[in-house]
């Protein structure tokens, strides 16, 4: 199976996988988030005792088995309350981890912002604006009354930008080219970013940032997210 387009099922994700899906879950962050917080769960279940004190609730009825509709023994309602104190201590335990994996921006956004990438890789030919960083900062200080910070990328061509509506307002999109890469740079005027990291959508790393001048920035391509987070960090150096 090699589902390079599709995310994988929970399922899928726990302690064996398959040559094809360790393939997948090696390129895509989402499934490797999810692995990971499933694992997790797989060994604090395991690590939970063997025994617990029972909820009270479970200890009133052993202490009163006339309030039960049938009469157990109290050796059965033990085993009882230590089986559903430790599923939920799975479950709190499962749900903790997952909220814990906030998503850097929201899904229709990192959704818009990958396939505007895709709509104008290599295409110099949408270019509104090519030069030096100062120049290409000129044409958006005047065209979008804003000018977003580009300072010196290692290794990184400036290819040239346009404006671009994302997410219902005019952002500046700038162009790179890494290592044979094309990757789209946007600095945006609102707040979109939650949180640093990165997602995986239509294909495309799609990574953003806060940016301490307002507002946020994202870089799509295809770039390990380690190396897209550095390259977001020295744009506003």
């Amino acid at each position: 199976m090699n589902r390079s387009s599709e995310h994988l099922r929970d399922e899928e994700l726990g302690d064996s996988l398959t040559r094809a899906q360790q393939g997948h879950v090696d390129h895509c962050t989402d499934c490797a988030h999810r692995r990971s917080a499933i694992l997790a769960v797989q060994e604090a279940v395991r690590a939970l005792p063997r025994t617990a004190e029972p909820p009270a609730a479970a200890m009133a009825l052993l202490e009163n088995p006339a309030k039960a509709q049938r009469p157990w023994s109290k050796r059965r309602w033990l085993i009882v309350a230590i089986g559903s104190a430790t599923a939920v201590a799975a479950v709190v335990l499962f749900v903790t981890l997952r909220s814990g994996h906030h998503a850097p921006m929201k899904d229709d956004l990192a959704q818009e912002i990958a396939l505007d990438h895709l709509h104008y890789e290599h295409n110099t030919n949408a270019a509104e604006v090519s030069g030096s960083p100062d120049q290409i900062g000129d044409y958006f200080a005047q065209t979008l009354q804003r000018r977003p910070r580009l300072a010196p990328l290692e290794a990184a061509t400036v290819v040239g930008g346009k404006r671009c509506r994302i997410g219902g307002e005019w952002s500046a999109l700038i162009w790179l080219e890494r290592a044979g890469r094309w990757l789209s740079l946007f600095s945006m005027p609102q707040d979109a970013v939650a949180s640093r990291g990165c997602v995986r959508a239509s294909g495309v790393n799609v990574c953003g940032v806060a940016d301490p001048h307002g507002g946020s920035r994202v870089l799509a391509g295809n770039l390990p997210d380690a190396e897209m987070l550095r390259l977001l960090d020295e744009s506003m150096e």
